[in-house]
């Protein structure tokens, strides 16, 4: 399974999310390296995941709801840091 850890844009980061999702709920990934990849995106790639309230709302409709909903379970307990 190959999936970018670091992809350059946002469109980008939300197709290797539906990857590594679909992966999981097929699975194919363990939950465990599911939420270190998202936890990874979110500490690495914050401004592209994240908008003032929540996820990034492209990722969000690029992405799906359900898939949304799995990527906020995995984050649970993630705390976000503040970019300038």
């Amino acid at each position: 399974m190959n999936i970018l850890k670091n992809p350059t844009t946002v469109k980008s980061l939300a197709a290797q999310i539906i990857k590594a999702c679909d992966s999981y709920i097929g699975l194919k990934m363990p939950e465990k390296q599911l939420k270190e990849l998202i936890t990874y995106y979110a500490s690495q790639h914050g401004e592209k995941l994240f908008s003032h309230n929540g996820l990034n709302p492209t990722i969000q409709n690029r992405i799906g709801k359900k898939r949304s909903e799995l990527v906020n379970i995995m984050l649970l307990g993630f705390q976000t840091k503040l970019w300038g």
